[in-house]
């Protein structure tokens, strides 16, 4: 007994017992280090003789005296040890080769030493000293009393919220050594440590791998514990492992803690990866009856067979664990029917091909019953837009010809004697009794009439050449007259009309009268002495509305066709505007009361600022018909004045060189009319069968997968 319980101290010049080595002194038991392990160790053989000294323990191992056996490894021993001049109790562990390990052997041990100490985090065993002893290489670290999780797996699963509280812990500790480069790769419950008060700490780093340095595993090498594996782990993809690995393996720790197994069990190593590779993890719920719903669903977003559907990071799984811990709801959400069947259809191929097919043909069918469909109803659209552009164009062509007769009776008020006359001497009374005339006599405008008899024009003036006015009629406020609309539009085209020595009218921009609040348009034409000296400009004005003059840009003929007549905005008072971008307004549309208006949406505008861009610049002397090329057509257009109204199928021609465009518009639902007979028949004909078929279909899988949750 003396012999067994007391150990024995070497003499200088002794040799071991078991092999003959010399031993140093200092060294306890009478035996060389490597049979001291060796026989430390279980019988790693049958076939295995172990001398009887190398059995004994406790024994001095250089500054330490090892105490007892605490766990095996695939590459190490850990002892309970005492450092002899410190007195501190400590886990001590070794290669369990000793002498013989490999140089890889030896490497890899010093890396995982690294790994460990580098870290440091409350919940990760901390490192205290790396040595080498006698050709023995070890490590020391703070010994854990409370031994590992897998001891205590079986209380843990009745504690739901204590396993979350504690996975959070391990979880934040696994993203510390993230944050630094160290990926685990080997989490498991054996290397999830306990202290005395029940706190978990990350161990074992001896396959951990740093991502900013070459790894020693071969390409397509399997390494870490299979059940605790995830899939792109288990296919041997090394340098493509990312920080998701260890998430995963944190949920399959979880998953144990709950369900009591690990996702996947089988006979074999080579089993259980092939089915963390192409399997799905049985439903928790169906191993843990009465499991909390969100718990289920934070476990199986860790054990997503794709990296990228897992948590980002091991703190974002942390977050969710402990607010499951606190009762708030987390941030993974289940899944979906959707995404269930998808993946009922990966595991069962066979089936889901047979389905696919079947599917395919139902959704050929319907497919080239609605592309029939879509020809017809294109080829309606098409004749629509064909005819809306005819429409347009003939559109233009009225509101060219209607403002010629207007610029006519404008240019031929320029010339009359009593305007000029009145102009030179700024004889204001003579110019209003002339401007008076001319609103209700016919002969003087040209016969321009509406069909109550009244002027087309609700505002004469005349304006020197400065731009000052110097009469006007309806008679108002004096204090009109002597202001400068040397601003306006209307007296600055007139004016560079007359700068040329040109007398063609000018058709000004859309404004809002500075008087009366309404807008209106305006057409003007520069007033010259006999001596063709220019003078000022006479200004005819004329209000939007429904229609332009005697002229309805309406088709009611055709099925809901409407016109629509557009013009630039003049730039405000004491500014100036580019054409390029100013506001675009409308002019005539029927719905207009008269002197409203409405200001174009972007896309409508765009499409106006394109046909006017293809509009002939020949100049108002020698105005030009628009022509088919110069249209520009659009499928989505929205009525200015009724937005709400629509969509439309719209041309816009531009009319002449006036920078007006003229739309024709017609309501899209009235393209449908014409078809609808056909597509009755092709629902009828093809599209029932396909939606009798999806329905069957849809009845189908509801019924395969039912069957699944069953056999669950």
């Amino acid at each position: 007994m003396a012999d067994t319980d007391t150990p024995r101290v070497s003499t200088p010049g002794a040799t071991c017992a078991a092999c003959g080595a010399p031993l140093s002194a200092g060294v306890l038991g009478g035996a060389c280090p490597r049979c001291l392990l060796t026989g430390a160790l279980d019988d790693a053989s049958a076939n295995t003789v172990l001398p009887p000294v190398a059995t004994r323990l406790p024994v001095r191992f250089g500054e330490y005296e090892l105490l007892e056996r605490i766990a095996r490894g695939g590459m190490g021993v850990v002892y309970k040890a005492r450092h002899l001049r410190l007195q501190r109790v400590v886990a001590l562990k070794m290669i369990a080769g000793g002498e013989l390990a490999s140089e890889l052997d030896v490497h890899r041990f010093h890396a995982e030493a690294e790994a460990a100490a580098r870290l440091e985090h409350p919940n990760i065993v901390p490192i205290h000293e790396v040595g080498e002893h006698e050709g023995h290489h070890f490590f020391t670290m703070r010994l854990m009393e409370g031994g590992s999780l897998a001891d205590h797996m079986a209380r843990l699963r009745g504690e739901p919220r204590r396993a979350a509280e504690l996975m959070a812990a391990v979880a934040r500790a696994v993203h510390h050594g993230h944050q630094r480069g160290i990926l685990h790769r080997d989490l498991k419950p054996p290397n999830i440590l306990l202290d005395a008060e029940g706190r978990p700490h990350v161990g074992d780093f001896g396959v951990a791998r740093h991502l900013e340095k070459a790894s020693l595993t071969q390409t397509g090498a399997v390494v870490g514990t299979p059940a605790y594996m995830a899939p792109e782990q288990a296919e041997g993809h090394v340098h493509g492992l990312t920080l998701a690995a260890d998430v995963y393996s944190l949920g399959a720790i979880l998953y144990e803690l709950i369900s009591g197994r690990p996702p996947f069990v089988g006979d074999t190593a080579a089993h259980v990866l092939q089915q963390v590779r192409e399997a799905e993890a049985p439903p928790l719920h169906t191993l843990a009856p009465g499991v909390d719903k969100d718990l289920e669903t934070l476990c199986h977003k860790c054990l997503e067979k794709q990296p990228a559907r897992r948590y980002v990071s091991a703190e974002a799984l942390a977050e969710d664990l402990e607010r499951y811990a606190r009762g708030e709801p987390i941030l993974a959400r289940p899944l979906g029917r959707g995404q269930r069947t998808w993946r009922w259809f990966l595991r069962h191929p066979l089936l889901a091909g047979a389905l696919s097919v079947v599917a395919w043909l139902l959704v050929t069918t319907a497919a080239g019953a609605l592309h029939v469909a879509h020809g017809q109803l294109q080829a309606r659209r098409e004749e629509v837009l064909q005819a809306n552009t005819h429409a347009a164009l003939t559109a233009a062509g009225a509101v060219l010809y209607q403002l010629d007769a207007y610029r006519e009776a404008v240019e031929w008020a320029a010339r009359d004697s009593a305007v000029i006359d009145g102009l030179r001497r700024k004889d204001t009374e003579a110019l209003h009794r002339y401007l008076q005339q001319m609103d209700v006599d016919a002969t003087l405008q040209r016969g321009l009439r509406l069909r109550d008899g009244s002027s087309p024009f609700s505002v004469w003036l005349v304006l020197d050449g400065d731009g000052l006015v110097r009469g006007r009629w309806p008679r108002s406020d004096e204090n009109i007259l002597g202001q400068s609309h040397a601003w306006r539009d209307y007296f600055q085209g007139a004016a560079s009309t007359a700068r040329k020595g040109g007398s063609a009218a000018y058709v000004s921009r859309g404004f809002q009268s500075v008087v009366t609040g309404k807008h209106l348009f305006a057409v003007s034409a520069p007033i010259y002495d006999a001596e063709h000296a220019w003078l000022g400009v006479v200004v005819a004005m004329s209000t939007t509305g429904p229609t332009l003059g005697r002229l309805r840009l309406d088709a009611p003929g055709e099925l809901g066709q409407r016109g629509v007549l557009v013009a630039p905005v003049d730039a405000p008072r004491g500014g100036s505007t580019a054409f390029q971008r100013s506001e675009l307004m409308v002019v005539v549309h029927q719905d207009l009361r008269p002197g409203e208006t409405r200001v174009l949406d972007a896309t409508t505008r765009e499409r106006v600022r394109q046909a006017l861009e293809r509009a002939p610049r020949a100049g108002p002397e020698s105005p030009q018909f628009p022509q088919w090329e110069q249209v520009v057509r659009s499928e989505a257009h929205v009525d200015p004045v009724r937005p709400d109204e629509g969509p439309w199928l719209a041309a816009f021609a531009p009319v002449g060189s006036t920078d007006y465009v003229a739309i024709v518009q017609t309501r899209d639902a009235a393209v449908f009319a014409p078809t609808r007979m056909l597509l009755e028949q092709l629902v009828l004909w093809s599209g029932l069968p396909a939606l009798t078929g999806g329905a069957l279909l849809v009845l189908s899988l509801w019924l395969v997968l039912r069957r699944a949750r069953r056999r669950h």
